[in-house]
């Protein structure tokens, strides 16, 4: 894909983030207003069940999907790693629920090829420690 399509693409965008930034505004005071612990637990399940395609809502995910391809694709790897680093140290530290997280370990896992599978599992020892440090 080259610089162009990604150029008008973003141009698209914009027009759309008007109309999704005041109902971010709505729904950032809903959630403020809220308790925080109650926040954290509507906002995972939520994005649990748009992950798992639910009928009424999967339309406004599955654009998101559409876009998140569209992006990686116009990514330099350089730009890959740096964006999939920190999402994952975001994870890390949110209320992230355990099915997408098992989802994107399993992606990344299939993303090796078996060799290097094998030689990954040679290092974890019987009680599932990892010895020594990635490459």
């Amino acid at each position: 894909m080259d610089h162009q399509a990604c150029a008008a693409a973003g141009a698209h965008q914009m027009a759309d983030m008007r109309l999704r930034g005041s109902r971010a505004v709505d729904l950032c005071v809903a959630l403020g207003a809220a308790d925080p612990r109650d926040a954290v637990q509507v906002c995972a399940a939520y994005l649990e069940s748009q992950a798992a395609d639910a009928p009424e809502y999967s339309h406004a995910f599955g654009r998101e999907r559409d876009d998140a391809a569209f992006w990686a694709d116009c990514a330099t790897p350089g730009q890959l790693e740096a964006y999939l680093a920190a999402i994952l140290r975001v994870i890390g530290r949110t209320a992230f629920a355990e099915r997408p997280r098992k989802r994107l370990f399993a992606s990344l896992w299939d993303s090796f090829p078996e060799g290097d599978r094998r030689a990954f599992v040679a290092r974890v020892d019987p009680k599932g420690q990892f010895r020594g440090r990635a490459a």
